[in-house]
């Protein structure tokens, strides 16, 4: 009972004393920034945050933007395993208590002041856990300051649209329900509408655009640095052939099938091995992605993740369950991923497996691929363009021409 007195007392604190605190900082500091962007006028390049969801390609978009002249940076409150190359890494003041409740306040006020556009995802801004979650955007928009939104997969999928796209898709062997992905329709609803009432501009891509309309659907925002992702290809001579799959999320990923496919062609006489990667970092990861013949990458979801990119890059022959190409892929650009759910999954294996020339093609085309769509440099291209927009005072359907 005392312990749960505390815990009221600390979260009424927090609603009253960090609000009013905010506002307090905020009213003295706006006139100030009035008045210093009147005398030094707008930065020829805006300073851009990415944060705080820890997934690895805020890192990488941030490194695009940096190609182009922005100061851009990351700040997380907790990296995931994969890695913490971040700019601001703040897991050891997250661990106390305390503190942890001040961070987000001191996080926000901080980078109002010091930063001009802020990159978010669909769950998360930096007051996300705390009682000023649904201020956040509007008073950046007050501030004058440009939100752009985009989604990695679990911060947008609801269930009744994810069941609606066919037999195989994210929900077919979940049990981890309200869980893993925002999955009620009403609250992903509430956050859609609040969303795009207050940020400037939405991205979505993949899939993921069966769940954020009015996005923008074209920029294809995982970067990634071909610079650590060296072309490999594939041996011509391997035997057995190596199947590598990373399952961080299996049961999302699809993971049973491949298994299952791979035990019945070993029954069949075909040499093949799977090789599964998990719980390691991205760095070590990747030197036994330089091993694989194929890499498996989803069979449920109905579109590429990160890995299948990072793959591709090292010239390696991806096999993923692409449900709608003609909508969810590029134009104009050459996608030489093998589509395939646990429908057809093993027969692709083993057009792969009895064909070691169209590996290594595969390979090849995969990097030019990669290149062309996912690379620093295209990303990067494709921000400035929307910063530039942004900056100008673009409306967000104007941004999206």
């Amino acid at each position: 009972m005392i312990r749960r007195m505390k815990q009221g007392i600390k979260t009424a604190g927090e609603c009253v004393v960090m609000p009013l605190f905010l506002l307090l900082v905020l009213g003295v500091c706006l006139p100030w920034l009035g008045v210093s962007r009147k005398i030094a006028g707008q930065p020829a390049r805006p300073k851009i945050i990415w944060g705080p969801t820890p997934i690895i390609n805020i890192s990488t978009n941030a490194a695009a933007d940096r190609l182009y002249g922005y100061q851009s940076d990351t700040l997380v409150y907790r990296p995931y395993y994969v890695t913490d190359d971040f700019t601001y890494n703040l897991e050891r003041w997250w661990r106390v208590k305390p503190l942890a409740l001040l961070i987000p306040w001191a996080v926000f006020l901080w980078a109002v002041l010091r930063y001009d556009i802020f990159q978010f995802y669909f769950d998360s801004g930096f007051l996300n856990r705390t009682i000023g979650k649904r201020l956040e955007m509007p008073l950046l928009k007050l501030l004058g300051k440009k939100v752009i939104v985009s989604a990695y997969g679990a911060d947008i999928r609801v269930e009744r649209v994810t069941r609606a796209l066919g037999t195989y898709n994210c929900c077919t062997d979940c049990t981890q329900r309200l869980v893993a992905c925002i999955c009620d329709e009403r609250k992903a609803a509430r956050n859609l509408a609040h969303v795009r009432r207050y940020a400037d501009l939405t991205l979505s891509m993949g899939d993921m655009i069966e769940y954020t309309p009015g996005s923008r659907n074209d920029v294809f925002y995982w970067a990634i640095d071909l610079k650590k992702w060296p072309f490999v290809g594939v041996s011509l001579a391997s035997s057995p052939v190596k199947v590598v799959h990373a399952p961080n999320h299996a049961q999302f990923k699809g993971t049973r099938y491949l298994v299952e496919c791979v035990a019945q062609l070993q029954k069949e006489g075909y040499a093949v091995e799977l090789v599964l990667i998990q719980g390691l970092r991205n760095d070590e990861a990747m030197e036994h992605y330089k091993q694989a013949d194929i890499v498996a990458d989803q069979f449920l979801i109905g579109w590429h993740g990160n890995f299948a990119i990072e793959a591709m890059a090292l010239g390696k022959p991806v096999i993923a369950y692409i449900r709608k190409p003609e909508e969810y892929l590029p134009k104009g650009v050459e996608c030489p991923i093998v589509s395939a759910n646990p429908d057809c999954l093993k027969q692709a294996l083993i057009t792969l497996i009895d064909n070691p020339q169209l590996r290594y093609d595969l390979g090849v085309r995969g990097r030019r691929y990669v290149e062309q769509v996912f690379s620093l440099e295209h990303v990067g291209e494709r921000m400035d363009r929307l910063y530039r927009q942004l900056q100008r005072g673009a409306t967000v359907m104007e941004a999206a021409r």
